[in-house]
């Protein structure tokens, strides 16, 4: 079910199809099945019009569609770039809707995005575009505009260079939800590359919760109207939200719009929750709040006061 967006777990879900030790392979119909109207493929990309995707769960399974989907960078094949396209839509797919399918085990993923890792271990880069796309989960729906991942890095020690964006979001089914998903957001992080593949099957495949990856989050930016949220830090994921952990610093533009939506909706805890941190923010001018915060636990910590959100 769609309940929730976890920011981080979502924007590394899609970057977790980026490690292996074996060759690439197409996507097992025990994990999800993959269509495309039409797909043109070559060792230097590939691209799915009218894409579409579900878990293989049976009638009523999540599903992904998008108008379209884009992968360049140098793979070893033309198959080797498909499989990474419909691999990837299911890291997305199983990010989004909090889904985990263990028809999608750890060598599929392994194996078949092992030329994006070696790829980036020689220098180069890479781009996965999703035009249009939108989940679907029951009687509930996210969808995007558009959404871009960039990857570079990769060598030696170096960590993967990643950033994320996405563009016009939008929810049907969660009236709450939806009155407050960012419409807009970016994000630069950085996670090693050696760490990414037990964490790629916890977030789409067998859950891992003794998997934590470590992320330096360089920026994280995300707008609705005139809400606006930064941050930098570090935090360590999971496959499951409550497990991840993630410590920095944060500041909003108008918060007290998102407590007056929170109200509206009949959320009173975490309005509350936000009350609290209003009062022990630092105030730069009268609409920017800015805070130490820490999560870990399941409980968000505000400048050391831990916050009631549930």
């Amino acid at each position: 079910m769609i309940t929730r967006i976890p920011v981080l777990p979502l924007l590394v879900g899609i970057v977790l199809a980026m490690a292996g030790t074996l060759r690439a392979a197409p996507l097992p119909p025990t994990c999800a099945i993959g269509t495309a109207g039409s797909l043109s493929t070559s060792p230097a990309g590939a691209t799915a019009h009218n894409y579409g995707l579900h878990f293989s769960s049976g009638a009523g399974a999540p599903s992904l569609h998008a108008a379209s989907v884009t992968v360049t960078g140098a793979g070893s094949s033309a198959d080797d770039m498909h499989d990474i396209l419909d691999a990837a839509s299911v890291v997305l797919l199983g990010a989004l809707v909090n889904h985990h399918s263990s028809g999608c085990t750890a060598d599929y993923f392994l194996s078949t995005l092992q030329p994006i890792l070696s790829g980036l271990a020689a220098g180069r880069a890479y781009d996965i575009s999703w035009s249009a796309p939108v989940a679907h989960t029951g009687t509930k729906q996210i969808r995007f505009a558009a959404m871009h991942l960039h990857l570079s890095g990769g060598s030696g020690t170096q960590p993967i260079a990643v950033s994320l964006d996405l563009h016009g979001a939008g929810m049907n089914g969660d009236t709450v939800l939806a009155s407050l998903l960012p419409q807009d957001a970016r994000s630069d992080f950085a996670v090693p590359a050696q760490a990414l593949g037990p964490l790629l099957a916890a977030t789409a495949g067998r859950p891992a919760q003794s998997v934590a990856v470590p992320v330096t989050i360089r920026t994280l930016q995300a707008r609705r109207g005139d809400m606006q949220l930064e941050g930098s830090g570090s935090a360590e994921l999971t496959g499951s939200p409550d497990a991840a952990s993630a410590r920095g610093h944060m500041s909003m533009r108008n918060l007290s719009e998102l407590i007056e939506t929170l109200r509206a909706a009949g959320q009173t805890r975490p309005a509350a929750a936000l009350i609290i941190a209003n009062l022990v923010g630092h105030h730069t001018d009268a609409t920017d709040t800015a805070w130490d915060v820490e999560w870990s636990g399941g409980i968000l910590t505000v400048n050391h006061i831990p916050l009631p959100l549930r």
